[in-house]
């Protein structure tokens, strides 16, 4: 992803991909790889909001690496991304990706391939792709995009939906915490839990319970913590080993990058990990603070060929960990030396 497409510029409109959707029927909802809380609660949201109104939807998407929030995948129809054949659907509704390089390799993306396309998201980072497309980088979630999109219809939610957009809503905007909680976010969330949303229940399950394996494996975050440049960057690290030792996916451990966050001189917070799945493949999040754009978490991302947004990213290094580590370095240094 190259860094002069980040921009803050709403693309598409809902209108378009409303008018799209009424030419098929049968559609394919899906998210990016490794789906978190907001891909997860977008796609069956809006997957229970067409299905209410005639439509024919389907959500594809892997449980394996999602976490917490996969009780949502009990509100909606799903398919594993392995089973999806493009002859099954008219259309493919691509929710929170950035890219269609971004969906997971092999049935999802080949029959993504082959279908029409249309797009909600809210990356800084998103690339143009699909015959209607509704991106607005500066919304909180795409949860709230989708809950935008279905009162422009004037779509009733039931609590079942309600609950996965709270999801989508709490996971991105860090508990509204986040700098990307607006007004209008709130105002959703009020309404969602007007709805008959269990707030305190869900906060349980994505935040509070943890198998002893993530805990020990966050022990062993906090034990790799490190600061370069004077505490303005502080980072973590764990390998594929560390991930079997402990028995645990990444998914069970989303909130560790607030652990270098903590150290509050930090302008950039980094996350290095190796994945059982992919050794030798180091996956990097990256957070940020502070408005001076070369230091924005979406144009370090974009630099290493990922992407995301203005204060949260990620991509991957084809290198080990403490290779990609000194790589990451090294061009930090530049960025500070040139600051």
């Amino acid at each position: 992803m190259s860094p002069n497409l980040i921009t803050h510029r709403a693309r598409g409109s809902a209108k378009r991909v409303f008018e799209a959707l009424g030419r098929f029927r049968r559609v394919l909802v899906t998210a990016h790889i490794r789906p978190d809380g907001d891909a997860t609660g977008s796609c069956v949201a809006m997957a229970r909001l067409l299905k209410a109104h005639g439509w024919e939807p389907t959500v594809a998407l892997s449980p394996v690496s999602m976490g917490p929030p996969k009780f949502l995948l009990d509100y909606a129809t799903c398919v594993a991304p392995t089973n999806v054949k493009a002859r099954d659907y008219d259309c493919a509704l691509v929710l929170d990706c950035g890219g269609l390089d971004r969906l997971p390799e092999g049935p999802l993306r080949e029959a993504v391939s082959r279908l029409p396309v249309l797009n909600i998201d809210h990356h800084v980072t998103s690339a143009p792709f699909g015959v209607a497309r509704w991106v607005v980088p500066d919304a909180s979630s795409t949860g709230e995009l989708v809950y935008r999109f279905a009162k422009k219809w004037k779509w009733a939610f039931d609590r079942e939906t309600a609950e996965a957009l709270w999801v989508a809503l709490v996971t991105d905007t860090g508990r509204f915490a986040y700098s990307c909680t607006h007004p209008t976010t709130l105002k959703a969330a009020a309404e969602l839990l007007a709805c008959g949303v269990d707030s305190s229940a869900i906060n349980d399950r994505l935040y509070l319970y943890a198998s002893e394996g993530a805990v020990l494996l966050k022990r062993k975050a906090y034990d790799s913590l490190t600061t370069w440049f004077r505490g303005r960057v502080a980072l973590i690290a764990l390998t594929a080993a560390d991930f079997k030792e402990a028995g645990v996916a990444k998914s069970e451990i989303e909130d560790v990058i607030d652990i270098p966050r903590s150290i509050p001189t930090a302008q950039v917070s980094l996350f290095f990990y190796e994945t059982k799945e992919k050794p030798g493949i180091t996956r990097l999040s990256v957070r940020t603070r502070g408005e001076h754009p070369d230091f924005s978490a979406a144009s370090i991302a974009a630099h290493f060929g990922g992407g995301g947004h203005l204060h949260a990213a990620g991509c991957d290094l084809k290198e080990p960990p403490t290779r990609a580590i000194e790589t990451v370095k090294a061009y930090l240094a530049d960025l500070f030396a040139d600051a």
